[in-house]
Parts: structure tokens; sequence; C-alpha cells
């Protein structure tokens, strides 16, 4: 198995990237292939005393910015990092991708150059939410505006992940809204709740207020990917502040286990960190493409380059493929039995 990194993405390239590299290889069954400024590649792992001949390096001109438009990609910076890797990957020299750089930019691409698996109409931005279950967001950043149809696919795309990585052969799926009740939501979450509910092949159990997802709610959280987006960050930081101010307000107090509270709420703390949960797949992409958060330190790539490779191995993708009759445009009436 090969992983290809891209090293120029996201805010802090090339060296913690690199340094991510060096930390998966310690534990990772498979090569990595850097690509990047060949020059700055070298420069790095020589600084961290690394031998350049324990991965393929694969030069680029460009890096492609947080602030670039996406269809950059495919126009003026089609030999940058991301472009450079997302072409080695759909020329199959690679078994996946992995970046920290602009979301947009990297969906457009693997879209493009990598292709969505055929018969789909979009691919969606998954994320793994480490509540008292694990819950599975789709979409949380890749589609902005979707259709009730698009919708009811992330939740077949979704379902077939808890599946294949999770081992939930019936994962609940439920949809985003601003209250359980049947009634309530926007036309189009009216409209997808009931497409989702005439599908037979699909565990729907209505809708699921944010409050909710935290306590075992789910398996499979569906929205667009603005809500999702907005829902995902607002759970990071919340989560990292709430656990900030109580270790704060238990370590100004008197006690004499008060270093065993600070110490365990600290270890809690761990467990909101995206470094420890590596990166998101774009579901529905022909072959692994990984996004990587965008400010990731070295532990973080270490980690997404780990999920790239259990999701590589768990052939999440040959289940989509072989599950067609899912994705098949609804007809009129809204049944879709498969």
């Amino acid at each position: 198995m090969k992983i290809i990194l891209d090293v120029m993405g996201g805010d802090n390239p090339p060296a913690e990237i690199i340094k991510g590299a060096l930390l998966a290889r310690k534990e990772l069954d498979a090569r990595i292939a850097l690509v990047g400024d060949e020059s700055i590649i070298r420069d790095v792992l020589s600084a961290e005393g690394a031998d350049s001949s324990d991965f393929d390096i694969i030069g680029s001109d460009s890096v492609i910015e947080m602030e670039d438009n996406p269809l950059c990609i495919v126009q003026k910076k089609k030999n940058s990092s991301m472009g450079a890797a997302l072409r080695m990957l759909a020329a199959g020299d690679g078994d996946a991708v992995v970046s920290c750089g602009n979301t947009g930019a990297l969906f457009t691409g693997a879209t493009l150059i990598v292709h969505r698996v055929p018969g789909l109409r979009r691919a969606a931005l998954g994320t793994v939410l480490p509540y008292t279950n694990n819950v599975m967001l789709m979409d949380c950043g890749a589609n902005v505006t979707v259709t009730p149809e698009y919708l009811l696919h992330f939740a077949h795309l979704g379902s077939i992940y808890m599946r294949k990585l999770y081992g939930i052969e019936r994962p609940r799926v439920a949809l985003v809204n601003n209250g359980s009740e049947g009634h309530k939501g926007t036309p189009l979450v009216i409209e997808a709740k009931a497409l989702m509910e005439n599908d037979e092949n699909l565990n729907f159990i209505g809708n699921v207020e944010g409050k909710e997802l935290p306590f075992d709610a789910c398996d499979v959280a569906v929205c667009d990917g603005f809500t999702g987006n907005v829902l995902l960050k607002t759970s990071e930081g919340l989560c990292r502040f709430v656990m900030k101010h109580v270790i704060r307000e238990v370590g100004s107090t008197d006690g004499g286990k008060r270093g065993d509270v600070v110490s365990a709420l600290e270890h809690e703390d761990r467990f909101f960190d995206v470094t420890e949960y590596g990166g998101a797949p774009f579901i529905g992409i022909a072959k692994p493409v990984i996004k990587a958060h965008g400010n990731s330190e070295a532990n973080a790539i270490k980690n997404a380059l780990m999920r790239a490779a259990d999701y590589a191995r768990a052939d999440v993708i040959g289940e989509i493929e072989k599950s067609a009759e899912l994705f098949k445009a609804v007809p009129v009436g809204g049944k879709n039995e498969g």
C-alpha cells in the first residue's frame, strides 16, 4: 500500500506534515509518498535525521492557498502539491491521498480528477464525532447546497461506512433538524425525511436535534455541508472551552486530590482533540481521499495517514460500488426499494 501525502497544504507546512509522516512510518505498514517542493522536503528530512530513501519524494511547482478558488486545481495550479497528489492517485500510483489544504479545492480535485463512484451524483465529507457512541456526520463541509435526494444518498454512504469500519450491521440514521417532531424543518428537510422513511434499505429513525447527538441518539447524522460544518466546529470549540474552564476552576481550588482530578480532566480533554481522530474521507469518490484538519500538527497527520490506510483496507468504496441500486434516481412518489 502507498499513501500519498500533500506536504504543502494547511496552516503548518511542510515541517509538521513531514514530521507526521515520520511518526506514521513507525506504525504504518505502507509506503508514504511526499508531494511538494522537493528541495524543502529533503531539507526537512535531513534536519529530522531521516533517510529520504524511506519515502517517495514527488516534486510540484505550486501550492494551493486557503484563499484560492477551488477550480485552480484544474486550471492555474494543476501541478500544485495537491493536484499532483490527486493525479498520482487517479493514475494508480498510490492507494489514498491525504491533504490538510483547501477543502473546496480538494473536493473539486477529487471529483474532477479522481472522479466519483460511477452512478453517484455527489460525494460527501464525513467525519466521526467521538460522542457517547461514534456518530458519522454526513456532510460536514463539502456540499453547502443539496437536494433531498442528495441527503438520502448521504444517508446510505454514511451507513455503508459505519458498517464497514465500525461493524454496525444496521446503523441508525437520523436527519439533523431543529426539532424531533415530524412536521418541523425546512421544505428540504421535510422532503428528505419522506424519502428516507420510504427507503426500505435504510434504518431511518427520524429527526435528531443537535443537542441529542452526544447521547447515543443515532449512528449516522445527515445534513447539508453548511449545517454540518457549523455543528462540527461549534462542537469542537464548545467542548474545548468547557474542559479548559473546568480544568482551570478545579486547578484553582484547594484539596488533596486536586492534581489527580486535573490530570483526569486533561486526559478527557484529549478525547475532544481533533488530532486524535485524523482526517475525514470524501465518501463516494472512486479512490480514498482524506481531508485532514487545516491546522494539523504532526500527531494529527500521523492519525490521518492511519485513517487513510484503514479506509482503503476496509474497502468502503467497493461496497458502495456493489450498492449502486441505492443511488439511482428516486422515482415519482419517492419509493426506493433498491
